[in-house]
Parts: C-alpha cells; structure tokens; sequence
C-alpha cells in the first residue's frame, strides 16, 4: 500500500513538473513570436524593406505587391501561432506548425550568421535590432522548446474549450488587419525609427556641446562633478574630464547637387512640409495635385515646402518636369528617407524643426485644402500610440470577454442544445410522417429533451437509437 503511495505522489509530482514546463514554454515561445509579429504588422513598410533587402542579396527582386503579401503572411502567421501558442488553443497545430517554421529559420539564420549578407536578421524590425549571432542563438533555444511543446503541449489544458478557439483565432486576425491596415496606409502606430513625432528632425547645435566633468578628491574619496555642481573648497581638484557627446542616431543628410545643405534647407524656426519620396518608380502622378494645394497653402501662410527625392539629379528634373514644382527639390539617400517617414510618398510637418506629424499622402483627403482654415494643418495631427493602446484594450477585451463566457460553461450548453434542437426538428417531421407506434416512441423522447435541455447538468448527452 505504501509502495503504490509512492507511486502515485511520483506521477503526480511529474505531471506537475510537465503541466509547469508547458506552460513557461508557452508563454516564452509564445511571446516572442507575438512580439516578432506585432512588430512586423505594425511597421508593414519596414517589413517589406527588409523581405527586399535579402531579395536583394541573393538577386531575386520581386515586385513589390508579391514582397507587401509575402511581410502580411509572415507577420499574420507569427502573431496568430504565437498566440495561440500561448492560450493553449490548437495544441498541436499550432505547436508543429510553428516548429516547421523554425526549422527553416534556423537554417536561414544559420546562413545569416556564417555568410552575414544583412546587417540584421530583421526578426523585430526596429523594435529591437540583435546581430545575426544572437539570432541563431535564439532559434536554437526555440527549435528545443518547440520539440518540448510537440511532445506534451496537448497533455495540458489551455484557457479555452475547443468550441470557442476559432473566435479567439477570429479575434486575433481582426486586430492584426486593423494594425496593419493604419500602419500601410497613414503611418506606423509605434515609431520605433531615430524619428519620433515630437523630437527634431536635424538636432540642435547646442545639443552637441561636449560635456565636462572635473574629478575631486577628499579623504581617499575621488567622485566626479559637472560644471554646474561643483563641491566646496575642502575638496581637492583632480583631474577635468571631456565626455565627447553621444553619438546621435539621427543622420539625415540633404544635398544639392555633390553639396549637404541639411541645416540650410531645414529650418529650427516656423511651419515648414516636407515631401518625401524615396523610389520615384512607385510614385503616382495623379497625387501632384493635392501635393501643389498644400505647397499653395503653407506658403501663404508664411511657411515653405521643399521636396527630398532619393535620387540623382536627372531624377529630380523629371519629377520637377510631371509635377510642375514651384518649390525647391533635393536628394537624399533613400534608406534614410524610408526612416524619417514610411510610403511611397509621405510627407511632414514641422513646427520650428519638430516634427508635429508624418502620414502618407494618400491619408490626406484633398477636400482639406479646398477651402482650408489656418488649422487645418494642426488637425492632420494624431496620437499613434494613443490608437494602438485602444485597439490593444479592445482586442484584449474581446478575449477576456469570449474567456469568461467559455469558463461559464455557455459555450459548451450553446453547442448541446442546438445538437438537441436539430434532433427535435427531425423527429417532429417523422411525427407528421411516422406510424403511431412512432409517434409514440419520438414523443416520449422529445419530452426527454426538453427535460434534459433545462436540466442543471449541461454536459449530459441525448443518445436516442430508433429502429423503423
């Protein structure tokens, strides 16, 4: 007796060991793949940067609609499994496809790693930027997690029965389209880039000063001070100490023709809209237009409007030739351009050299500058952030809600009860068409069903066997 005791405690404290090691795996594995997706369907254009990039590398450019399905599949795949990963919904669905896909990212990373064609694997997007070696690294943990999860993922519950799963999967792809869909089309709901609204876009110079710092000594005790905070005469002077400034992210350059003419052409004071258009082959000639009304009505209000172009000078002629400019053109290179602001043509606001907004052009409605008021500017404004925050809460209020109604058991009634109903229905027929002994026998059992469908217990089974 004390033997089978043992025995049991033993397979109790394993299944507790398995039960507590599922679901680490799962919210470990799971959160990174959510944040890898996320991060991928928020910023899409940085995505497909990234996809055209190793396309690049490996001389197998594809047009750009095929490479924008491609980043909306691997993002939407990422974040779907990584979440149900997590909530323990499709066990083992989610668990092997997920390995499938590591395994092949492994042996990607693995290549990126030896032959390091890419500065960064992109897994992130800018989010969080690793080398390739801490990549590799990383997939190694996940594949050995992953083969963990195929092997005992479906032992352990998850939060949802299998009735609800599909409207938690439901749920999931809504809220990734809608992130998606802001982020393609107006801007990036998180700004992960060197260029936040709020900060400059070309930094201050007095934000370059170098920063000194003297060391003192008093009892053996050596401590530093700035210039601002020096100690009194019982200390005695050191050493000075000049901190060169951080090195600032921020390297839009501006030229003219060979010249850089960033500080001259960007101004620190007033209203200023930049066009910016990185790849003049996706441009749309139709968006001149609203793009000459808004130059119109900037600079008769005092403020300017210059076009940065990522091209040469032949290139910025042709856009001067289909546009008919009236404002000044520059280049800049465009990987810099596509990190100011995302799309085919974008354009920014700046309010003595901060910036104020970003958006594409194609979020601007043309309407605006009709008949436009002296804020009409200012209304183009909007909190990214603020909207990500609120399609996060309702999205996660939609699963809590879905959540508490399946632990409620509605669910589960929902889906025996219109078992239940369909059976009545069908014997209601054969009791139109049916012999009296029939009749007899499906009344008998239609009573039954309305006593077990009001019953307390909603988890019983109507088994009905008639023979005719």
């Amino acid at each position: 007796m004390e033997t089978k005791t043992q025995e049991l405690t033993e397979v109790a404290k394993h299944d507790s060991l398995t039960v507590a090691l599922v679901w680490i795996f799962r919210i470990l594995v799971g959160g990174t793949f959510i944040m890898s997706g996320l991060t991928k369907m928020i910023d899409l254009y940085g995505s497909v940067y990234k996809i055209e990039q190793y396309l690049a590398v490996w001389d197998m450019m594809q047009p750009r609609t095929l490479v924008l399905g491609m980043a909306i599949c691997l993002s939407g795949v990422e974040f779907l499994l990584g979440f149900l990963l997590l909530l323990g919904c499709y066990k083992r669905s989610a668990s092997y496809l997920l390995t499938m896909i590591m395994a092949g990212m492994l042996v990607l990373s693995a290549y990126i790693m030896i032959a390091d064609p890419v500065d960064d694997c992109g897994c992130f997007g800018d989010f969080l930027v690793i080398s390739n070696t801490a990549t590799f690294l990383k997939n190694v943990v996940l594949v050995a997690m992953l083969v963990y999860l195929c092997l005992r993922n479906s032992r352990v519950d998850g939060l949802f029965t299998t009735y609800s799963q599909w409207l938690v999967a439901f749920f999931a792809i809504l809220y990734l389209c809608v992130i998606g869909y802001f982020g393609f089309n107006v801007q990036p709901l998180a700004d992960f880039r060197p260029y936040p609204v709020g900060t400059y876009l070309i930094p201050p110079a007095d934000d370059e000063e170098t920063d000194i710092k003297f060391v003192y000594e008093k009892n053996g005790v050596k401590e530093t001070f700035s210039v601002d905070n020096l100690p009194d005469s019982t200390w005695t002077f050191v050493d000075r100490i000049e901190e060169a400034p951080v090195a600032d992210k921020r390297n839009f350059a501006v030229f003219d023709g060979d010249e850089e003419v960033t500080e001259d052409v960007i101004s620190n004071e007033g209203n200023q809209l930049l066009l910016l258009i990185p790849e003049l082959s996706t441009i749309d000639v139709s968006s001149t237009y609203l793009i000459n009304e808004m130059n119109r009505y900037i600079t008769s209000r005092g403020g300017d409007m210059i076009g940065i172009i990522g091209t040469g000078a032949e290139g910025i002629e042709q856009w001067r030739d289909i546009s008919m400019a009236s404002y000044d053109i520059y280049s800049a290179d465009d990987t810099s351009i596509k990190e100011v602001a995302r799309g085919n043509v974008a354009m920014v606001y700046l309010k003595d050299g901060i910036i104020q907004w970003k958006r594409t052009l194609t979020s601007i409605d043309s309407d605006l500058f009709v008949s436009p008021d002296d804020s009409v500017l200012d209304r183009l404004a909007y909190s990214g952030r603020s909207y990500l925050g609120l399609f996060t809460l309702v999205f996660l209020g939609l699963e809590l809600a879905l959540w508490i109604v399946d632990r409620s058991g509605r669910a589960v009634k929902l889906h025996f009860t219109r078992k239940n109903r369909k059976k009545i229905i069908k014997f209601v027929r054969l009791l139109v068409i049916g012999s009296y002994k029939n009749r007899m026998l499906i009344v008998d059992l239609i009573t039954k069903s309305y006593h077990l469908m009001n019953s307390e217990d909603k988890y019983k089974i109507l088994s009905i066997n008639i023979k005719f």
